[in-house]
């Protein structure tokens, strides 16, 4: 009966442990998410541009895979590498790599140590920090944050809309995408559909975020729907609907200039 509960309970928290080497690290002002691939093994995002050497890693690329908890407590896989050239080729050949979280009086770090592809060496870190095998060298790092979990973010966080009050009469809407802390936008689809026309809005990316203008002409008077879908590095989906009233040709102007009004909260 007691195991019975226990299981129930165990279910009922419906949480897994996080393994200590999860989360969002600083490597030489850039910044690595590691989480979890399957059980046992993790990978590395890159979420903000790092630098290891003389070439940068842009964030989205998957700098670290197949890193595989060892018995003694550390983590062994591959590390990205690029050729030694001024145009920062990426290295087909993966390089294999080392983890371990390690303690100081400032808190838990990361120690990743490397070495070079076809080197057939595997770098090794003992609980005490002592290194062996890393033909590159190592790297420590600090704890930024856990890793960004968006599933009950709400998407005004992220998505500015234009603010106003009536019927909708201006022939573009602008919308701007901020990219969410410690993972970025990866891929933004914003569509605007009603009256029988659908439509994708073109989309800029900048430095952080984005901005998609949607094109309303041609939509007639009545409700057009925008719905927006973003997706981050990490594969994380967001994605809402916002319902507009297109003012009716020659009748959305005003005193003031066009009617540019817009429906209730994303």
């Amino acid at each position: 009966m007691l195991l019975v509960v226990a299981l129930l309970l165990a279910t009922a928290s419906g949480v897994r442990a996080a393994s200590p080497v999860e989360g969002v690290w600083s490597f030489n002002g850039g910044r690595i998410a590691i989480q979890s691939a399957q059980p046992g093994q993790f990978t590395g995002t890159v979420v903000a541009p790092t630098t290891f050497s003389l070439c940068t890693h842009p964030v989205g690329e998957e700098i670290w895979t197949q890193m595989a908890e060892q018995p003694d407590g550390s983590y062994w896989g591959l590390h990205q590498w690029f050729f030694e050239t001024s145009e920062c080729v990426r290295n087909p050949a993966l390089g294999q790599t080392a983890w371990r979280v390690l303690q100081s009086a400032g808190g838990r770090y990361l120690r990743a140590c490397f070495s070079e592809p076809g080197s057939g060496l595997q770098p090794t870190i003992a609980p005490d920090g002592a290194v062996s095998n890393a033909t590159f060298g190592c790297v420590d790092s600090s704890l930024v944050s856990a890793v960004p979990d968006f599933s009950s973010a709400h998407l005004s966080r992220y998505v500015s809309l234009p603010a106003s009050k009536g019927c909708l009469g201006r022939r573009k809407l602008r919308i701007h995408i901020h990219d969410p802390k410690n993972d970025p936008i990866e891929t933004v689809i914003v569509t605007v559909s009603g009256g029988g026309v659908s439509r994708k809005a073109k989309v800029k990316q900048g430095e952080s975020g984005a901005v998609a203008v949607a094109n309303l002409g041609g939509f007639p008077a009545g409700v057009v729907t925008v719905k927006v879908q973003l997706t981050t590095v990490l594969g994380q989906h967001l994605s809402s609907k916002r319902r507009y009233r297109r003012c009716a040709t020659g009748r959305h102007r005003r005193k003031n200039g066009a009617g540019n009004g817009v429906g209730r909260g994303l």
